[in-house]
């Protein structure tokens, strides 16, 4: 009888103790910190698009507010049902030359997972009551994007829709745009110059490499990542990657890299996580975000 009452003994003091642990376990164990959708921080920050109404044939060159000039006459615009535009109508420009602008654009220089030396990007719409207009086949409109020093083998990427983010192509066929035009920029004293036969995304780039390459994913301990926005930047491509699902796609194997990560609470309060590396195969990173203020994560951006 002794005995049994031993034991019952032990096995309750057990039991508390179990219990005690899983309850020590619970408690030490942090919920991981949550972000809201980082487009709502981004979306704030970003280059406004700029406005032109377009009366007639002397003002029918625009030069926009960082210096992009395009020649916007009415003879290759027309509506989707192909009628013909009259004056006046409107054309839109978004210009993004620095990799901060591109990142609160969230418009990565990447091309089907292979990123693209880059300088710069625009977005080109006309508009007439209402409606989007686009471009008359084989009809083209021209661009000049500033740069004191242009290099010779710059390529025209177009942008397209894939499945929610903007990718890019050189192949104006692929788009189904029936083009005679160079999609090469050629170059003069102001910077690049080029025919465009499409509206909507342009990239002034160059593939910097072609199916090879590592990733690298991101994890955490203590944030959860799935709103957070994060970036990889190239310094010497002026390229700036995003990953999606935690993963970016493919990085060329030496590459002098700058990460960041973007996340804003519910509160408005900022976090981030940078990190200054190069990349020798396919890794991974734990993340672990701390607090910052807009106005130094802005001074952060403009350093890239």
């Amino acid at each position: 009888m002794i005995y049994k009452k031993i034991n019952l003994v032990i096995l309750v003091v057990v039991a508390v103790s179990l219990a005690m642990s899983c309850k020590k376990d619970r408690i030490e164990k942090k919920e991981k910190n949550e972000y809201a959708p980082v487009s709502d921080y981004l979306d704030t920050k970003k280059q406004q698009e700029q406005e032109f109404i377009i009366t007639g044939s002397s003002n029918d060159t625009i030069t926009g507010n960082q210096g992009t000039r395009l020649l916007a006459g009415k003879d290759c615009l027309m509506f989707p049902n192909g009628d013909t535009v009259g004056y006046p109508f409107t054309v839109k420009l978004v210009e993004l030359y620095t990799p901060k602008d591109m990142i609160y654009w969230q418009i990565p220089t990447v091309s089907g997972g292979n990123i693209l030396e880059t300088d710069g990007e625009i977005r080109v719409r006309a508009v007439k009551d209402g409606q989007d207009l686009v471009l008359r086949p084989s009809c083209f409109y021209r661009v000049m994007m500033p740069n004191s020093a242009p290099k010779s083998y710059m390529r025209e990427f177009l942008g397209f829709d894939a499945s929610g983010f903007v990718d890019w192509t050189d192949n104006p066929a692929a788009l189904s745009v029936t083009t005679s035009v160079s999609p090469i920029f050629s170059t003069d004293s102001y910077g690049y110059v080029g025919d465009i036969p499409r509206l909507g995304w342009l990239n002034c780039g160059f593939l910097a490499n072609n199916g090879s390459g590592s990733t690298i994913t991101f994890t955490s301990e203590t944030d959860n990542l799935q709103n957070v926005g994060t970036f990889v930047y190239f310094p010497a491509t002026k390229s700036v990657m995003q990953a999606y699902n935690s993963v970016t796609g493919l990085i060329p194997n030496g590459a002098s890299i700058k990460i960041i990560l973007i996340g804003m609470q519910s509160s408005g309060a900022l976090f981030y996580y940078y990190k200054d590396t190069s990349i020798s195969g396919s890794t991974t990173i734990d993340v672990e975000m701390t607090a910052i203020t807009d106005a130094d994560l802005t001074t952060l951006l403009n350093s890239l």
